[in-house]
């Protein structure tokens, strides 16, 4: 394998403040992908690529009713993708120079971690599914009319993080994923639901131990082994020293799982890894199967300084991998967002940290980097 990637920082001028909130997405219809990032509970920002060394910020939208949790999605059916934040959505303006619209949907919805969109009931429309360790597990079906408030299911209680969607035992139903369980689509409606477990995480170290560390991941469901049966790629998302692995779902109900370590921390053989805060499984290589990418963030940092990875699927079946390290450059990153930026047929990286560290690259500035995928 001969990945190669070619780094660029983008902005070192942004606010001090903790960032996520993170897309890549074509907001000007002009077919490139543009990058998002937003404050916590602040201004929310876009990138428009000019050449891979110089990007263009823009304010998309103004007090972000978010914690971490955004996402894309053409909210009013304009033909335009508008942007989501946690109880609120952004309508395009389809001008850089103007801020995009405020509309608030749920004025309760706080702290929103994960957000992502998903048909959860079949009808070939997407939602918005959410999660806030200050409300629920829930999605809300996006009405004719979006400037009124959406109507919110539940599905179940939440944790900090950790939340996926796919159909884990062959119904032809979305089911939602939550770090150590998953709720069954019972009847596809998205109504009602059924839990059931798939296994631990990582508990927190003993010097670590936030309530945002308990039960916090980032997944995916993907078939890993390629068996017809959708399984669960795991990182540990809150905690220094934590793991990555995939759950295989043995016997394709999702009530029978086993676990397969990608990569786990040895104390004996090398410093203590930041945390995962990002999670990437798609084909980074060309070969046809699912790898892995995920980096050390700066704000839950680990003993040296934070690199970026790519776990390379070897068999192609999940039973062997290959760590590289693409990046260390002393610049962490938190919720990095994968996508064809350049146009090329190749996958590049775009991050920011959550909160930048004093003795990062940079002298402790807030920056966004790109990474381009300059492999032969």
């Amino acid at each position: 394998m001969d990945l190669q990637f070619k780094s660029h920082v983008i902005d070192t001028e942004l606010p001090p403040a903790r960032y996520a909130q993170t897309a890549l997405a074509d907001l000007d219809n002009d077919g490139q992908l543009e990058y998002i990032c937003g404050q916590q509970y602040g201004t929310i920002y876009w990138y428009k690529m000019d050449t891979p060394d110089c990007w263009t910020r823009h304010v998309l939208g103004l007090d972000s009713p978010s914690d971490v949790g955004g996402c894309v999605l053409d909210v009013d059916g304009d033909g335009w993708i508008d942007f989501v934040a946690g109880g609120a959505w952004y309508r395009n303006s389809r001008s850089p120079e103007v801020p995009f619209e405020r509309i608030v949907f749920d004025p309760d919805l706080d702290g929103v971690h994960d957000l992502f969109t998903a048909d959860i009931d079949g009808d070939g429309r997407l939602e918005v599914v959410s999660m806030s360790d200050q409300n629920s597990l829930r999605w809300y079906k996006v009405p004719d009319d979006p400037a009124v408030p959406w109507l919110q299911h539940e599905i179940g209680a939440p944790v900090h993080a950790g939340a996926s969607v796919g159909d884990l035992n062959g119904s032809g139903y979305v089911d939602v994923v939550r770090t150590n369980v998953w709720f069954e689509n019972l009847d596809g409606s998205g109504t009602r639901w059924a839990e059931h477990p798939i296994g631990p995480n990582t508990p927190p170290p003993d010097d670590f131990q936030p309530y945002f560390a308990f039960d916090a991941t980032h997944s995916y469901v993907c078939d890993m082994n390629g068996n017809g049966r959708n399984d669960v790629v795991f990182t540990d998302a809150e905690i220094p020293g934590g793991a990555v692995w995939w759950m295989e779902n043995l016997e394709g109900t999702g009530l029978v799982w086993q676990r397969h370590d990608i990569y786990t921390w040895d104390p004996e053989t090398e410093p203590r890894r930041g945390a995962y805060h990002s999670l990437y499984v798609g084909d980074l290589d060309g070969d046809g199967d699912y790898d892995v990418f995920s980096c050390e963030m700066e704000g839950v940092g680990g003993d040296g300084p934070p690199r970026w990875y790519m776990w390379e699927n070897v068999d192609g079946r999940g039973g062997a991998w290959h760590e590289h390290v693409i990046f260390d450059g002393n610049l962490g990153g938190h919720a990095t967002v994968v996508g064809d930026v350049t146009r090329n047929g190749k996958l590049d990286l775009v991050s920011k940290p959550w909160a930048a560290r004093s003795e990062n690259a940079l002298g402790g500035a807030t920056f966004v980097l790109f990474l381009e995928d300059v492999s032969p």
